[in-house]
């Protein structure tokens, strides 16, 4: 796993190409053609890049088959955001999730995070199995949003790191 920059948006961009099924879920369509950038560089108000770490997960080869974005001191000093963890289709299920997320877990914590807060669209359900097994829990629900073509309700799920 190594940190991703714009020299990797090709790579970015095949994958989220590779899992429209979660974008068609969240979004109601495909990831469009600068999804890869436009995760690279989102960013809440008041924030900036020094704050966001995102990671891909490579295979030997090496070629790109996960992405973790993470969010630094996101609303207030050691509580980070997960704005997204994604896998290709092909390596789903076999556990890599779970221990990418530990070692992401592990790894703010040791930059000061003591709480990791994420938002999981309310039709995602084996996501919100997934997140709730590695022990996050509901904080509070959204309104529902505009998200691409589909109007989403996202739930806000927590966990205490420290």
């Amino acid at each position: 796993m190594r940190r991703l920059d714009e020299k990797d948006a090709a790579a970015l961009q095949a994958l989220c190409d590779a899992c429209a099924d979660y974008h068609v879920l969240i979004e109601g369509q495909p990831a469009g053609p600068d999804e890869a950038s436009h995760q690279l560089k989102e960013l809440p108000p008041g924030k900036l890049l020094a704050d966001k770490f995102f990671f891909g997960l490579f295979t030997p080869r090496p070629r790109l088959v996960g992405a973790l974005d993470l969010l630094r001191d996101f609303r207030e000093p050691g509580e980070w955001y997960l704005g997204l963890l994604l896998f290709e289709p092909g390596v789903r299920g076999k556990g890599l999730g779970e221990r990418v997320l530990r070692a992401a877990e592990d790894w703010a914590r040791s930059q000061g995070a003591w709480r990791m807060r994420l938002a999981c669209a309310e039709q995602n359900e084996g996501g919100r199995r997934f997140w709730e097994r590695q022990g996050y829990r509901e904080d509070k629900r959204f309104p529902p949003r505009l998200r691409g073509a589909r109007e989403t309700v996202f739930v806000e799920l927590t966990r205490k790191l420290a």
